[in-house]
């Protein structure tokens, strides 16, 4: 596999893999997060070499697919399970992305400031600075229109790329969440449902971002990247280990979201933050006549999966995410 970016000035642009975090080590205790976070040098974090990872190995078993999703988007683990290795791969993904839209051009350059925001984001509410400028409100989901890309499956993946690690932001939030409300700390508990909801806004644009190819770039180089013979069928967003961490731990955190009380101001500014990841989901899948034909998972599924379009299996999903930060909440989610 080729490296992203041959850029001399780039030490991280010329490695292979990008190397990022196994969920499964992400932190759990604001703690943990905050001390990495105060150690963290992000300045120099680009010109600092990954941590040793595994290479993913896709093959034909069913539980290989998390490896495959790794593989096409260009993904190594890391076998460190610090919160410091978490930073470093965020910090190395936001770095790949943002030469990667300097050098090309692709995408609308308003949302790279938002991308990097994010991350500030993070880092400072990791070391406790309240009401961060970084955490500024300004993830509308406004977006131009799709600008002609050189190298479009180059976009995909980096998009994607920074998308996992704002997703593995949300988990830590998360999990940080749970183990605050087991403690009950309702103030920590608090703080970290809102880094969690903050990490949310981010990977909206994040996935705004990957998706802001012309629908002719997606159709003749990207979608045909993700089927038969170069994946196995049914390529799917399902297939991410980040995501899938998600769905659990979102499950996970239930009893806590009703201890802290599902009308509580950090409840349904979750809430509101997963609405705006899945109306971004919606709105990259209705740029590619998502309205009209199946994703790829459904076209894979049979006839009669294959006649539902990827909107309506997006809003269904949507419906059973929010169904789980929500009093009266749907128990039929299955994925």
């Amino acid at each position: 596999m080729t490296a992203p970016h041959e850029i001399r000035s780039c030490p991280v642009c010329r490695e292979p893999w990008l190397v990022l975090a196994d969920p499964t080590g992400l932190p759990d205790r604001m703690a943990e997060l905050s001390a990495a976070a105060s150690r963290f040098d992000a300045a120099a974090a680009a010109n600092r070499a990954p941590d040793p990872a595994v290479a993913p190995r896709p093959g034909d078993r069913p539980e290989d697919e998390r490896d495959e999703h790794d593989a096409f988007f260009g993904v190594a683990r890391t076998a460190d399970l610090s919160a410091s290795a978490f930073l470093l791969g965020g910090a190395h993904a936001h770095h790949l992305v943002a030469v990667h839209q300097r050098r090309c051009g692709c995408g609308d350059p308003r949302e790279l400031p938002a991308l990097s925001a994010g991350w500030r984001c993070l880092l400072d509410r990791a070391r406790g600075v309240p009401a961060a400028a970084a955490c500024a409100d300004d993830t509308t989901g406004d977006t131009g229109g799709p600008v002609d890309c050189p190298r479009p499956h180059e976009h995909w993946r980096v998009g994607h790329q920074v998308f996992f690690v704002l997703i593995q932001g949300v988990v830590a939030g998360l999990r940080c969440f749970v183990s605050a409300a087991d403690a009950r700390d309702a103030v920590r508990a608090s703080r970290a449902l809102e880094l969690a909801a903050e990490m949310c806004r981010h990977s909206a644009v994040a996935m705004t971002f990957a998706g802001g190819l012309s629908r002719e770039d997606y159709e003749g180089e990207v979608r045909p990247s993700m089927l038969p013979p170069a994946v196995r069928p049914g390529f799917s967003g399902f297939q991410t280990r980040d995501h899938a961490l998600l769905v659990r731990t979102l499950r996970a955190s239930r009893p806590a979201l009703g201890w802290l009380g599902f009308a509580d101001p950090a409840v349904t500014g979750l809430d509101d933050a997963l609405q705006r990841v899945y109306a971004a989901h919606r709105s990259v899948c209705s740029r590619f006549d998502g309205t009209r034909i199946p994703s790829l998972l459904m076209a894979a599924g049979g006839p009669q999966s294959a006649q539902r379009a990827g909107v309506e299996v997006v809003d269904e999903l949507t419906e059973r995410r929010l169904a789980l930060v929500r009093e009266a909440a749907d128990r039929t989610d299955r994925r």
